[in-house]
């Protein structure tokens, strides 16, 4: 089976990128791996760079019409969408059909070509339907991410559709203790909703292997410190059924949020000591940070 193509897109050049990027070429040797971002994170030779900017056109249906119904910001979410339309953009230029999607905080355990067989007859896959996070998506061709981004579209300009995501916002606004509102992550548990025909869940993929849809979230599994517990043997990573004891092996683990700092001391594909060295001692944010305060007292003057 020829290798699936795995697409990742980012902004800037996180201290967690490169863990992530590294981690799925390990894994993955044999993969084309795309990164879509922009200048300052064309600097992995192990993965094909792609500046987002050559799709400049890629939002050009759907920011118009996006409605703002979010904590975060306006810009953040907004690019949250839009990644959809730029990857959708890229896979159309460069003939790609079946793929893999992974976020910038997900580290990768698998070599995914081989999991392809177990959720290929679906048209999209991913860790998402009801709740959950899309951190890992499967799309079976063009067309699928194509009409996943059609529906992105008609949700903020057909009536029914917008009314719909008003009254979800709603329930955000009138109940305190839920936190957040409408998001890309809404968006894949509607469309997994209205195409349960072609949709599936894969936070497991079989009985004894897992895709994490979220390290800080328990699902089934045992926590420690506020993270699903890992168990490694051999080097892979397991959480055990809170409920059974029963050791389920994760072929990725998503680091949302404030997990990203957990990253770097779970990634196993080499390289990276000093990295990792002075990120475990918050040397290099401090760098960055002494290195924005020069750069502003020049612009003073």
């Amino acid at each position: 089976m020829r290798p699936i193509p795995i697409i990742f897109f980012h902004y800037g050049n996180s201290d967690y990128l490169k863990y992530s990027l590294k981690q799925a070429r390990y894994f993955n040797p044999d993969a084309e791996i795309y990164l879509i971002g922009d200048k300052s994170n064309n600097k992995y030779s192990f993965v094909k760079h792609v500046m987002a900017s050559d799709f400049s056109d890629a939002g050009a249906q759907f920011t118009p019409v996006y409605k703002h119904q979010s904590p975060n910001s306006y810009n953040y979410e907004l690019n949250c969408f839009l990644r959809w339309f730029y990857v959708r953009d890229f896979c159309k230029a460069n003939n790609i059909e079946a793929f893999i999607y992974l976020d910038s905080d997900v580290l990768v355990f698998q070599d995914f070509t081989k999991l392809v067989p177990l959720f290929n007859k679906a048209r999209i896959a991913n860790t998402c339907e009801e709740n959950g996070v899309p951190a890992f998506t499967y799309f079976k061709d063009y067309k699928t991410i194509s009409s996943f981004c059609d529906y992105m579209v008609k949700s903020y300009t057909e009536k029914a559709a917008v009314a719909r995501l008003d009254s979800i916002y709603e329930s955000f606004e009138n109940d305190p203790e839920m936190v957040g509102g409408i998001c890309d992550m809404i968006l894949f548990h509607l469309y997994f909703h209205d195409h349960p025909e072609g949709a599936l869940k894969v936070d497991f993929v079989t009985d004894d292997i897992a895709i994490d849809s979220n390290i800080k979230r328990p699902d089934i599994y045992e926590m420690e410190n506020g993270f699903k517990k890992i168990y490694w043997k051999e080097g892979l990573p397991y959480g055990k059924n809170a409920v059974s004891g029963k050791l389920i092996r994760f072929a990725a683990l998503h680091y949302q949020g404030n997990a990203k700092d957990v990253m770097r001391q779970h990634y196993t594909a080499g390289g990276y000591r000093v990295a990792k060295y002075l990120e475990d001692r918050g040397v290099k944010s401090k760098v960055k940070q002494a290195k924005k305060s020069i750069k502003g007292l020049f612009k003073n003057k």
